[in-house]
């Protein structure tokens, strides 16, 4: 009688510890972190990264070409007119400048920077 109520308190807590484990890795794929719920904002998070890399691109372009005009083997004199007057602040009065500031840019949300990270 003994024995036969042992296996039945086995049986009981193996399927209550098999039950719970399923239980467990369901929740979590339905609801988890990385869940099928979750799926819509990890794939705007992919798109924020992928927009913050298109711009850091864009700007690593934009940066390496200046870079090149001022090197020493491919000096480009316009390239240094224009840094020698804009580290100078001497302009004519008849000259146009158009600036480009590259430290404002901004993303399509404003937690995109965090949600990244």
């Amino acid at each position: 009688m003994y024995a036969a109520r042992q296996r039945i308190m086995v049986m009981i807590g193996g399927s209550f510890l098999l039950s719970s484990v399923v239980i467990f890795f369901g929740f979590h794929i339905f609801a988890g972190e990385r869940g099928i719920l979750a799926r819509p904002e990890l794939d705007r998070k992919i798109m924020l990264a992928e927009e913050k890399l298109d711009l850091l691109d864009k700007q690593h372009n934009f940066l390496s070409r200046r870079i090149k005009l001022l090197q020493a083997d491919s000096l480009d004199a316009d390239m240094l007119a224009e840094t020698a007057r804009a580290e100078l602040g001497l302009y004519a009065p008849n000259d146009v400048i158009i600036s480009i500031d590259l430290s404002n840019l901004k993303f399509s949300d404003s937690n995109a920077e965090d949600d990244v990270n």
